[in-house]
């Protein structure tokens, strides 16, 4: 877990170098796959300027004044854009998909199959790797088990090493760092042949920021 400095937190909705300064140190702990606790909030604004910056845990007393016990409510405040609709709202979707976003192995797009081979045996977690073009955007996405098995087919590495492994590639299925974990579980459903594939999480202008795996947000989902 990453504490940000309570001084820290309370000033950056007020503060853009201070904003910016935990807007990077929250990219880096997801990248990281660490959790950010935002520490001594007072006010409804600090706590909704922390949450839209990707702070998920918070402490203070605009959350529980100092004489709360166990048993006692607490109050959290919801951006008037995700007050409930009908009976499920925004806030009822629960973390976003940047909580579960894994560092991603990406190269560029003009990649040759061989060498996308020898990334994937160089790291045998990998479950995907993305091609990018020259500004870091999503070009295509290497699923690891269908790229394997075309190669390991008969004349496969022959035919296809020194060729471009964008032709064994699938479209990129990109998701904004932002968006709800829910959101984006269905939006992988919503394909019966790739329901697995890892997701791209991308930020406000399409670059690449890592990838998620949707067992991952099945797990992380499950009551």
């Amino acid at each position: 877990m990453l504490k940000l400095d309570a001084d820290l937190a309370r000033r950056a909705p007020g503060e853009p170098r201070r904003s910016a300064l935990a807007a990077s140190l929250m990219e880096l702990a997801h990248r990281l796959e660490t959790h950010v606790l935002a520490p001594g909030l007072e006010t409804q604004d600090q706590v909704l300027h922390l949450r839209g910056l990707g702070a998920r845990l918070a402490q203070g007393p605009v959350l529980a004044p100092p004489e709360w016990r166990p048993g006692m409510p607490v109050s959290v405040p919801v951006a008037a854009h995700e007050e409930p609709a009908g009976r499920l709202g925004h806030a009822a979707l629960g973390p976003r998909v940047s909580e579960f976003t894994l560092p991603a192995i990406t190269m560029p797009h003009t990649a040759t199959a061989d060498e996308v081979l020898d990334a994937l045996n160089a790291e045998t977690g990998v479950t995907s790797i993305v091609l990018v073009d020259e500004r870091q955007r999503p070009y295509a996405t290497v699923d690891r088990t269908r790229f394997l098995l075309r190669l390991s087919g008969p004349y496969g590495h022959a035919l296809h090493a020194h060729r471009p492994a964008a032709r064994h590639a699938d479209p990129p299925r990109p998701v904004p760092r932002t968006v709800p974990a829910v959101a984006a579980l269905r939006a992988a459903g919503r394909e019966n042949d790739r329901v697995y594939d890892d997701l791209v999480v991308v930020d406000e202008v399409g670059r690449c920021l890592g990838i998620v795996r949707v067992a991952d947000l099945i797990r992380g989902l499950s009551p």
